[in-house]
């Protein structure tokens, strides 16, 4: 039997229909942080290989406590200490520690021993810094490399760098849910991570090395740190940073999809951030992408020493039905230092099916608004006409059962830019179920989408008024800037997020309400009304019907499933 919602605005107030249109004028945008935990990124560190070869201008393997200053700093007590125990490791995979020294002493910190009994529930904020400034006057271009073993979950670590004797610091965070997710939470044993820091330490004479680790107040793991250097850079090592790759529709800028229904199929174009990661002038460094027997190669450029450059592949690829494996990689006629860098790890665009996604699958992360309303959700350029049914929403586990939540559909104006409300599915109350797991929220009513226009879908929630985390929207992977939105109900304000919020387009007629009872007789009185109202309609063929009440802001106030109704 089919399902009718009845959904009144200020039916107390003014007993009539309304389109609720929120204040979404675009221009201009601030940008919005809206990552619930983690920090950004300022550099990705690349693992080494025992192939390198540099001169050693600094070493430590902390076989001297001396040498370091441990400051814990959270509510926990436990943080860095030093151990010569290479089966500490709480890991049974990655134990003992096989780091180059082990036996002499490393640095340790391991929340998964020290977040039980009495201390569950309170954080470790730890650091570990050199005592003594290393004096690197006349090597402009320098690398930080060191040997370590740990398990990710959710906890933050990395190391910081200071060139002017811990007056500044610059951050270089090490794991993330991008590289460690479930089930890759291992580490190597040892791991090898090299980072240049030519840029902040190159030339001076007061540098500080700050291994940090904090678990974010989780029951986390562990991390092991040995075998810490600073070396002289290669001449010639290029490092393939990010790819930008997508096709470009209405909206104008280059959108990546990683589920694309055959209908929306679009030409997708290349490119790479190259990073001249080495001392020597690159003259001739290419991007190549290639998918099946497709290959694009970049015209050759030059990138100058500690700066990075995009390269544009020449040709354009159609994505073919199923699983399309993109891989993508860097190179020039120098021989290079250090290749494993030089490619991207390979990521799938599947076609087909009815989801249309801007995210790869993988939640890495989470937005909300602390309890308050909001709403965040990512664009999408419709090539051939469709209909929208219902937005699929991955909700973080961070979310609370019980928060009320929405589906939305907006069109944008294309004169002014503004978000015009289009549809909207049922309010929906998160279970316990739909945490940590994926969510379709049919739309009320199927709704027809143009082809050559872009639309916006968002999920939110009116809020709990700061109770509880109320709706947690998972994110995954990064936007260019004015590609996905978040609206702050708080400031009425929309913002652009990097954090990409897993919310989807669904095309699939199965789960869409297809509302073909028709209300032929509807009225509301008296109208208008103080403390109380009837509502009186026909339904001419059966049908599952509810009845919901909203407030002139657009929150559910009263809702009243009825059931089935005929008459």
């Amino acid at each position: 039997m089919k399902k009718i919602y009845v959904s009144f605005l200020g039916l107390l107030a003014i007993g009539s229909f309304s389109a609720q249109v929120n204040n979404s004028n675009v221009a201009p945008l601030a940008k919005k942080n809206s990552a619930m935990v983690g920090t950004i990124k300022k550099t990705t560190p690349k693992p080494a290989t025992a192939a390198e070869k540099a001169t050693i201008l600094w070493q430590d393997d902390f076989s001297t406590a001396g040498n370091w200053v441990l400051n814990n700093t959270g509510l926990n007590p436990a943080g860095w200490e030093f151990s010569t125990d290479p089966a500490v490791i709480p890991v049974g995979a990655l134990a003992p520690m096989a780091s180059t020294t082990a036996a002499n002493g490393f640095l340790f910190v391991n929340s998964d021993a020290n977040n039980s009994a009495d201390n569950d529930g309170f954080d470790i904020v730890s650091t570990a810094t050199n005592a003594t400034p290393i004096d690197l006057t006349g090597q402009l271009y320098v690398k930080l490399k060191y040997q370590h073993n740990f398990r990710w979950y959710k906890d933050t670590r990395g190391v910081r760098v200071s060139g002017d004797n811990g007056a500044t610091w610059t951050e270089y965070e090490m794991s993330n849910v991008s590289s460690y997710t479930t089930p890759n939470q291992n580490s190597g044993n040892p791991e090898v991570t090299s980072i240049d820091i030519s840029a902040v330490a190159g030339g001076s004479s007061q540098v500080l090395v700050q291994f940090y680790y904090n678990d974010n107040d989780i029951w986390a793991w562990y991390w092991a740190v040995d075998d810490v250097s600073i070396e002289v850079l290669e001449d010639y090592d290029l490092t393939l940073v990010s790819p930008y790759w997508g096709s470009t529709g209405a909206w104008g800028a280059r959108l990546p999809y990683f589920q694309i229904p055959t209908s929306q199929v679009a030409p997708v174009d290349f490119s790479g951030a190259v990073r001249n990661s080495g001392a020597a002038l690159q003259t001739d460094a290419t991007v190549t992408a290639a998918v099946g027997a497709f290959t694009t190669i970049s015209a050759p450029a030059t990138i100058i020493q500690a700066s990075t450059d995009t390269l544009a592949c020449p040709t354009q690829w159609t994505p073919a039905s199923g699983a399309n494996t993109i891989n993508m990689s860097t190179t020039s006629g120098q021989t290079d230092s250090y290749t494993a860098d030089n490619a991207l790890a390979p990521f799938s665009l599947n076609v087909g099916g009815y989801v249309y996604s801007r995210d790869n699958g993988v939640a890495d992360n989470g937005t909300y608004n602390q309890g308050q309303g909001f709403e965040a959700g990512n664009i999408y350029d419709v090539y051939t006409a469709a209909t929208l049914q219902a937005v699929d929403v991955h909700i973080e586990g961070a979310a609370v059962a019980g928060a009320e939540i929405y589906a939305k559909v907006y069109s944008i104006d294309a004169a002014t830019g503004d978000f015009i409300y289009a549809n909207e599915s049922a309010p929906y109350v998160l279970t316990a179920a739909d945490l940590d797991a994926d969510l379709t929220l049919p739309l009320l009513t199927e709704q027809a989408l143009n082809a050559g226009e872009p639309y916006l879908v968002v999920v939110g929630s009116y809020g709990d008024g700061g109770a509880s985390n109320d709706l947690v929207l998972a994110t995954s992977g990064q936007s260019e800037a004015n590609t996905s939105y978040y609206f702050d109900m708080t400031d009425q304000t929309w913002y652009y997020t990097t954090s990409t919020p897993m919310v989807r387009m669904n095309f699939d007629p199965a789960v869409g309400i297809n509302e073909v009872a028709k209300s032929s007789v509807l009225s509301v009185y008296p109208n208008p009304a103080n403390t109380s109202a009837t509502v009186s309609f026909d339904v001419a063929n059966g049908a599952e019907v509810s009845v919901n009440v909203t407030d002139l802001s657009g929150k559910v106030v009263y809702t009243n499933v009825l059931g089935s109704v005929k008459g």
